[in-house]
Protein backbone atom coordinates (compact mmCIF):
# COMPACT_ATOMS: atom_id res chain seq x y z
CA UNK A 1 0.00 0.00 0.00
CA UNK A 2 2.73 2.50 0.98
CA UNK A 3 4.71 1.49 -2.10
CA UNK A 4 1.70 2.41 -4.29
CA UNK A 5 1.34 5.78 -2.54
CA UNK A 6 5.06 6.56 -3.03
CA UNK A 7 4.90 5.60 -6.71
CA UNK A 8 1.75 7.69 -7.18
CA UNK A 9 3.40 10.66 -5.42
CA UNK A 10 6.57 10.43 -7.54
CA UNK A 11 4.49 10.10 -10.69
CA UNK A 12 2.44 13.20 -9.74
CA UNK A 13 5.58 15.24 -8.97
CA UNK A 14 7.13 14.21 -12.29
CA UNK A 15 3.95 15.06 -14.19
CA UNK A 16 3.53 18.46 -12.55
CA UNK A 17 7.23 19.27 -12.97
CA UNK A 18 7.05 18.47 -16.67
CA UNK A 19 4.19 20.96 -17.13
CA UNK A 20 5.82 23.92 -15.41
CA UNK A 21 6.79 26.41 -18.12
CA UNK A 22 10.44 27.31 -18.25
CA UNK A 23 11.23 31.01 -18.12
CA UNK A 24 13.81 31.98 -20.71
CA UNK A 25 15.59 35.19 -19.81
CA UNK A 26 17.30 37.32 -22.43
CA UNK A 27 21.09 37.45 -22.32
CA UNK A 28 22.40 40.24 -20.11
CA UNK A 29 22.82 43.56 -21.86
CA UNK A 30 25.83 45.83 -21.64
CA UNK A 31 26.38 47.38 -18.22
CA UNK A 32 26.92 50.86 -19.68
CA UNK A 33 25.21 52.52 -22.63
CA UNK A 34 26.47 55.37 -24.80
CA UNK A 35 23.80 57.41 -26.60
CA UNK A 36 24.70 59.69 -29.52
CA UNK A 37 22.54 62.23 -31.33
CA UNK A 38 24.17 63.28 -34.59
CA UNK A 39 23.32 66.14 -36.95
CA UNK A 40 23.11 64.51 -40.37
CA UNK A 41 21.05 67.32 -41.90
CA UNK A 42 22.23 68.70 -45.22
CA UNK A 43 21.65 72.38 -44.40
CA UNK A 44 20.05 73.19 -41.05
CA UNK A 45 21.28 73.26 -37.49
CA UNK A 46 19.63 71.03 -34.90
CA UNK A 47 18.41 71.75 -31.36
CA UNK A 48 18.56 68.69 -29.09
CA UNK A 49 16.92 68.30 -25.68
CA UNK A 50 17.19 64.90 -23.96
CA UNK A 51 16.18 63.83 -20.49
CA UNK A 52 15.11 61.04 -18.18
CA UNK A 53 12.71 61.13 -15.27
CA UNK A 54 15.60 62.09 -12.99
CA UNK A 55 18.10 63.77 -15.28
CA UNK A 56 17.49 66.70 -17.63
CA UNK A 57 20.52 66.83 -19.93
CA UNK A 58 19.72 70.35 -21.15
CA UNK A 59 19.53 71.94 -24.61
CA UNK A 60 22.34 71.49 -27.11
CA UNK A 61 22.78 73.13 -30.52
CA UNK A 62 24.37 70.99 -33.20
CA UNK A 63 25.05 73.62 -35.83
CA UNK A 64 27.12 71.69 -38.36
CA UNK A 65 26.69 68.47 -40.29
CA UNK A 66 28.39 65.71 -38.27
CA UNK A 67 28.14 67.45 -34.87
CA UNK A 68 27.49 64.88 -32.14
CA UNK A 69 25.93 65.21 -28.69
CA UNK A 70 26.45 62.19 -26.45
CA UNK A 71 26.04 60.91 -22.92
CA UNK A 72 26.46 57.61 -21.14
CA UNK A 73 24.87 55.89 -18.16
CA UNK A 74 24.39 52.60 -16.38
CA UNK A 75 20.95 51.03 -16.35
CA UNK A 76 19.44 51.39 -12.87
CA UNK A 77 19.07 48.46 -10.47
CA UNK A 78 15.41 47.92 -11.39
CA UNK A 79 16.10 47.98 -15.15
CA UNK A 80 13.69 50.87 -15.71
CA UNK A 81 16.06 53.48 -17.16
CA UNK A 82 14.29 55.55 -19.84
CA UNK A 83 15.56 58.52 -21.87
CA UNK A 84 13.69 60.56 -24.44
CA UNK A 85 14.70 63.38 -26.77
CA UNK A 86 13.14 66.20 -28.70
CA UNK A 87 14.98 67.23 -31.85
CA UNK A 88 14.02 70.46 -33.55
CA UNK A 89 14.90 72.44 -36.66
CA UNK A 90 13.39 75.79 -37.67
CA UNK A 91 10.77 73.93 -39.74
CA UNK A 92 10.19 70.57 -38.02
CA UNK A 93 10.49 68.59 -34.80
CA UNK A 94 10.18 65.07 -33.42
CA UNK A 95 10.03 63.60 -29.90
CA UNK A 96 10.97 60.00 -29.22
CA UNK A 97 12.35 57.59 -26.65
CA UNK A 98 16.08 57.27 -27.21
CA UNK A 99 16.59 54.46 -24.68
CA UNK A 100 14.13 52.18 -22.91
CA UNK A 101 14.27 49.01 -20.85
CA UNK A 102 13.79 45.71 -22.63
CA UNK A 103 12.91 42.53 -20.80
CA UNK A 104 11.31 40.29 -23.42
CA UNK A 105 11.94 41.87 -26.81
CA UNK A 106 15.49 42.86 -27.70
CA UNK A 107 14.81 45.23 -30.59
CA UNK A 108 16.79 48.18 -29.24
CA UNK A 109 19.52 46.08 -27.63
CA UNK A 110 20.11 44.23 -30.90
CA UNK A 111 20.59 47.50 -32.77
CA UNK A 112 22.69 49.24 -30.12
CA UNK A 113 25.10 46.42 -29.34
CA UNK A 114 28.52 47.26 -30.70
CA UNK A 115 30.78 44.47 -29.53
CA UNK A 116 30.32 44.30 -25.77
CA UNK A 117 29.37 47.98 -25.49
CA UNK A 118 25.86 49.42 -25.76
CA UNK A 119 26.04 52.26 -28.28
CA UNK A 120 22.88 53.83 -29.71
CA UNK A 121 23.48 56.31 -32.53
CA UNK A 122 20.46 58.41 -33.49
CA UNK A 123 21.05 60.54 -36.61
CA UNK A 124 18.81 63.39 -37.72
CA UNK A 125 18.63 63.36 -41.52
CA UNK A 126 16.54 65.41 -43.93
CA UNK A 127 13.68 62.86 -44.05
CA UNK A 128 13.66 61.78 -40.38
CA UNK A 129 15.50 60.22 -37.47
CA UNK A 130 17.60 57.11 -38.05
CA UNK A 131 18.98 54.54 -35.62
CA UNK A 132 22.23 52.79 -36.46
CA UNK A 133 21.80 49.02 -36.68
CA UNK A 134 25.27 47.69 -35.98
CA UNK A 135 24.38 44.06 -36.75
CA UNK A 136 23.08 44.92 -40.24
CA UNK A 137 25.57 47.79 -40.71
CA UNK A 138 22.82 50.22 -41.84
CA UNK A 139 20.95 53.27 -40.58
CA UNK A 140 17.22 52.53 -40.20
CA UNK A 141 14.55 55.22 -40.52
CA UNK A 142 12.61 55.13 -37.23
CA UNK A 143 10.80 58.50 -36.95
CA UNK A 144 9.58 60.99 -39.56
CA UNK A 145 9.77 64.73 -38.93
CA UNK A 146 6.59 66.54 -37.85
CA UNK A 147 6.46 69.77 -39.84
CA UNK A 148 5.51 73.05 -38.17
CA UNK A 149 2.84 75.26 -39.67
Amino acid sequence: MIKNIVVFFLFTVALVGAQVPRVVLPPPGPSRYYIHVVNGLSKLGLLVHCQSKDDDLGYHRLLNHGDDYQWNFKVNFWGTTLYWCKLETPHAYVSFESFWPETQHLWLRDRCKHGTVGTCIWTAKDDGIYLRNFLANVDELIHKWIYKR
